[in-house]
Order: structure tokens, then sequence, then C-alpha cells
């Protein structure tokens, strides 16, 4: 078995049992329904970089009212392209390196979009931004 895959399991393993026994503060702390987010909720204005190959931060979570910046930070021509219902995107022409596209984000979900010049809907250039309530 390969060394990282052993260390990987083990760590979601004690994760898990940690969860489980209450030990490692999972969940929300305050009272009422618990929302998970797929990385820390921020507001305001939130940037996203588009490099030549990513988004980065490929996965955000804002609240519902804040901006969404995209900056193409790379050398290469760029699109944010939506997946299903997603809000939001940019065609190429209107993303060239330095250009900045933005999105005031509206009702809670979790929209997901991708580059199409260096990725698919499901690898390669992909993002998510998840919007929750304020």
């Amino acid at each position: 078995m390969n060394r990282r895959l052993v260390i990987r399991s083990s760590a979601v393993a004690v994760a898990y049992l940690a969860c489980g026994l209450g030990l490692a503060g999972c969940g929300s702390s305050g009272g009422g329904s618990s929302t998970d987010t797929i990385a820390p909720v921020q507001s305001g204005t939130v940037d996203i970089s588009a490099t030549d190959n990513y988004f980065v931060p490929e996965d955000v979570a804002v609240t519902e009212g804040s901006d969404v910046v995209w900056t193409n930070e790379g050398r290469n021509q760029h699109n944010v392209v939506p997946v299903g219902p997603t809000p939001f995107g940019v065609d190429v022409g209107e993303f060239q390196p330095g250009q900045t596209f933005s999105w005031k984000a509206g009702a809670p979900g979790e929209y997901h979009y991708y580059c199409s010049i260096h990725g698919t809907a499901t690898a390669g250039m992909i993002g998510t931004i998840q919007v929750v309530a304020p």
C-alpha cells in the first residue's frame, strides 16, 4: 500500500473518531442548525486569481451579498464557464491577462465553474463558490 495513502487514511480515521467523540470541535458552535461549508466563510470582497492552470483558491465560501472578483494573473487567456444553473460567467475576450471579472453573490447555494481552455466541468481548472446566508 502506498505510504501517502496509509498516512492520509490514518488521518481521516483519527478525524472521524475525534468528531464522533466531540473532541475536535467539529460542526457549529452556535445554536440552531449548522451548515457545512467547503472553505472558511468570507464576506466583503473575495478575490480569486486565475493563474496559468488553476483558480486560486479553487473553493470559496462567501456570505450573500459579497463581491467575488476574479483576476487573470496568468500569461494565458481564460474564461469562467458556468456549470448548471451557476449565475455568472465571462468569455475569453473579456478576461485577458490583467483583466478582472466580478459577481455579487446572490442566493445561497453552491455554484460550480471552470475554464474551458484549461479544463472541463469536472477536471483541470475548476472552481466552486458556496454562498451562505449572512
